[in-house]
């Protein structure tokens, strides 16, 4: 889609300006966004009155799309109706968004149009000329955008989130590494040890302990990496999904990691109370052993 934020030199159906007659174009929410799964799920539906659009878009000329933008997250992608459906159920990985969703709709060229021009185009501004339009060139914008706050979902407190745990068999002598190079900070297990938390993994109770127990000691890896980054590393690393969310995190906490010296400090800060919440659910793992224990000390 090609956007930009000067005027058109074609028609654009929009509430904003006068280039059409008698016609408008609008999304609307379906119900409440919701959770499924791993998936953030939004019902999106759409009207239009303008008959000549509307023919575009039946010819296959035209598309409706929704524009989807998630700050921080660095989330930007659009999906886009079937020419026969005004109604779009739209599913996102969680892991892809952050904090909040910007969602637009717009209508837009498909494909090159050589010879555009409506009858429901205002002839006063543009006469009877036919423009030519590019695909994806912009031919008509919502009235009404939404922002879906997402607040209840910390992409840092579902820790799985920015790290992703794969297995690799090239070192196998190499028990754990890390990975930054990707939008996810990889951590690397051997067969053995990756065999060995797949089969830990299985019972939901240990899954906290498990990411904890990966997750901790990579998060502080990653804040001594980007302690000691270069400007180039910054600007490199900066289109990073996961230096993204520390970054913001940092921000929100007021933390110059410049001036720190104690990178675990911060990492039990970001991940609020990772090292003592890890021994609450060890605790609670093996309550049942430390009982036992104390009824021996006790018998003896």
């Amino acid at each position: 889609m090609n956007k930009t934020n000067i005027n058109y030199p074609h028609p654009v159906l929009c509430s904003a300006n006068e280039d059409y007659i008698q016609s408008s174009f609008d999304i609307m929410l379906v119900g409440d966004p919701c959770i499924e799964e791993s998936n953030t799920v939004i019902n999106v539906t759409y009207s239009l009155s303008c008959e000549g659009l509307r023919n575009l878009i039946t010819s296959g000329d035209a598309q409706v799309a929704i524009f989807l933008n998630s700050s921080v997250a660095e989330y930007r992608q659009m999906r886009a109706f079937d020419n026969d459906k005004t109604e779009l159920r739209i599913e996102i990985n969680r892991n892809d968004i952050n904090r909040t969703l910007q969602v637009k709709g717009y209508i837009i060229a498909a494909k090159p149009i050589q010879s555009f021009s409506l009858a429901e185009h205002n002839k006063d501004f543009f006469g009877t000329v036919p423009f030519s339009l590019r695909k994806g060139d912009i031919m008509g914008i919502a009235t009404h955008s939404f922002n879906i706050p997402l607040e209840s979902y910390d992409p840092l407190a579902d820790r799985p989130s920015i790290f992703s745990i794969r297995k690799q068999t090239q070192c196998p002598k190499e028990e754990v590494s890390s990975d930054f190079s990707g939008q996810k900070i990889t951590i690397w297990l051997n067969e053995e040890t990756h065999n060995k938390y797949r089969t830990l993994y299985v019972a939901p109770e240990t899954r906290g302990v498990l990411s904890a127990f990966f997750a901790a000691p990579v998060l502080v890896d990653a804040l001594y990496f980007i302690k000691n980054m270069s400007e180039d590393e910054r600007i490199e690393y900066e289109s990073k999904k996961w230096y993204q969310v520390i970054n913001h995190r940092l921000q929100e906490l007021k933390i110059d990691i410049n001036t720190e010296v104690s990178m675990t400090k911060i990492a039990n800060l970001i991940l609020p109370r990772i090292f003592s919440s890890s021994v609450e659910a060890l605790t609670k793992l093996f309550g049942e052993t430390l009982l036992k224990g104390d009824e021996k000390d006790g018998e003896n």
